[in-house]
């Protein structure tokens, strides 16, 4: 089962449930890039004491523009390839599709968002790691933002902007099998109209137990990807990230420390997916919920005064 409701609808209830999932987990989100982007990790403690609370929350407008660009693409992409294909195999809206149409059409969808909001993703890597950083851009008179958008621009172009993008092309996986692994969780676990409209508690619990699955079948790419889009283009030959690719960075994580190197960091990584994917989740069909409700509402109103 998923929702019925026009594309329109389902990308903004996404999108609205992906913002507030990323403004409640995103101090873990930066705690997890930058344990991800250095080899040591970073000391959470010194860091508030150095640079204060607000440090936790560096890049938040940055990434949660790209959160809500992000999940509204996302969805309504989906929602409008799947009614296609629904129409074309004369299904009705709510009928479960093939794994692989499922899965198709989710990868297509995360392509074209991901191809759209790769440039905002990789500031805000570069926001989340400044702070720990030797190299991070302090210009006088203009925001830190406004820095690293000049920064990359004058080190590497406009192409610079599509950094470690080549690894979308196995990552757009992540939100495919997600969505679908939720969308079995609902077919299994529930029945009636709790499927069609899972309860909060459910909601969140598959999509939590979705997306931990699906980060853990992609993690050493999704740690590659952070490492590179971190890394800064250096005239220095004896600097590592100079041309850092997707592929050199997995060899040199597993070069440097064996198999369990490439999962460094993955324990934080699905503590946040667990509360942020859930939270998603929950708001997403709330939101849904609300609409429907109204919509029904007015129906009934309407019958009402068409009666008098």
């Amino acid at each position: 089962m998923t929702s019925v409701l026009p594309p329109f609808v389902q990308a903004a209830s996404g999108s609205l449930g992906a913002a507030s999932a990323n403004t409640l987990t995103y101090p873990l989100d930066l705690i997890t890039t930058r344990i991800q982007a250095t080899e040591k990790g970073t000391s959470i403690r010194k860091q508030i004491h150095t640079y204060g609370l607000s440090s936790l929350y560096d890049g938040i407008g940055a990434d949660t523009g790209a959160t809500l660009l992000s999940s509204f693409l996302y969805y309504y992409v989906y929602s409008f390839l799947r009614a296609l294909v629904v129409r074309g195999n004369g299904k009705s809206k709510a009928a479960m599709l093939s794994l692989p149409q499922e899965l198709a059409i989710g990868y297509l969808s995360g392509i074209v968002s991901r191809s759209i909001t790769t440039p905002l993703n990789l500031i805000t890597v570069r926001l989340q790691t400044a702070r720990v950083s030797d190299d991070s851009p302090t210009q006088r008179g203009t925001s830190r933002f406004t820095a690293i958008f000049r920064q990359i621009l004058a080190e590497e172009g406009f192409r610079g902007f599509w950094k470690g993008f080549s690894s979308n092309f196995v990552l757009s996986l992540n939100p495919a099998v997600t969505l679908y692994l939720f969308q079995q969780y609902r077919r299994v676990m529930l029945k009636g109209r709790e499927r069609a409209s899972p309860p909060p508690g459910h909601s969140f619990v598959g999509g939590a137990l979705a997306n931990s699955i699906a980060v853990i079948m992609l993690y050493p790419l999704l740690l590659a990807k952070t490492v590179v889009q971190a890394s800064r283009r250096s005239n220095s030959t004896n600097n590592s990230s100079q041309g850092l690719s997707i592929q050199s960075s997995l060899q040199g994580i597993y070069t440097v420390g064996g198999f369990f190197a490439l999962y460094r960091g993955l324990g934080a990584q699905l503590f946040k997916g667990i509360l942020r994917q859930g939270t998603a989740m929950m708001v997403k069909q709330r939101i849904e919920q609300l609409v429907v409700q109204a919509y029904l509402r007015q129906r009934a109103l309407r019958r009402v005064q068409y009666k008098s």
